[in-house]
């Protein structure tokens, strides 16, 4: 039985950390939902997601939660999950010090401000977990390729089609790789005009095929 790819979402307001939930499970994902980073290091356990969602604010977490922070979830996903796209969201991020500090924990992590309201972060998460990539898309938490409906249900080739949209690369282990070769060939059957390149050193990226 296929399982859906993961998400993890951060976040100690509960009305945001419902919103959230909501926007992952509608997109066919699976949300791994905390309200501490405490819960979050937990739930990491064990865990590849593909995105993290995560909020600087935890004023709300009380005292005795409080020995694991959240620059503490940042350097687990800079450490031990390499492919998983932070996407960090505060009123505290609009200054290049403040982003500096957060780059500094995780060089590759993506900021959505609070201040621009939920609607544009709803926006944000939707462009990496839909749009599309040449002539493929994520519908109902699988790559589709669009001119001819089939699926390709597999995590590989969701993470990499979001970490396209992302502009990423992602380091694969042995067996990712393989998974990554066998939807080229997947690709090449459907006659997709997007490609599984091979950029050295394990990364692999999407990319499209030039006309």
């Amino acid at each position: 039985m296929w399982a859906p790819p993961e998400v993890l979402v951060l976040e100690d307001d509960g009305d945001q950390l419902r919103t959230l939930r909501e926007l992952v499970e509608r997109a066919h994902l699976e949300p791994l939902a905390t309200s501490t980073p405490r819960q979050a290091m937990a739930r990491l356990e064990g865990r590849r997601p593909i995105l993290a969602i995560i909020d600087l604010d935890m004023s709300r977490v009380p005292a005795s939660e409080r020995r694991v922070g959240v620059d503490d979830v940042l350097r687990r996903l800079h450490h031990r999950h390499v492919n998983c796209i932070p996407l960090v969201y505060s009123a505290g991020v609009e200054s290049i010090d403040d982003q500096a500090r957060v780059y500094l924990l995780h060089p590759h992590a993506l900021f959505q401000s609070k201040r621009h309201g939920e609607e544009r972060l709803l926006e944000r998460v939707n462009g990496l977990l839909g749009g599309r990539v040449g002539d493929l898309a994520l519908q109902d938490g699988v790559v589709v390729h669009l001119p001819s409906g089939e699926p390709m249900p597999h995590r590989v080739a969701v993470s990499l089609f979001t970490a396209k949209r992302a502009n990423r690369p992602l380091l694969l282990s042995e067996s990712d790789a393989r998974a990554a070769r066998r939807f080229q060939r997947w690709l090449q059957a459907c006659d997709s005009s997007v490609l599984v390149r091979a950029l050295g050193n394990r990364h692999y990226q999407l990319a499209v095929r030039e006309e």
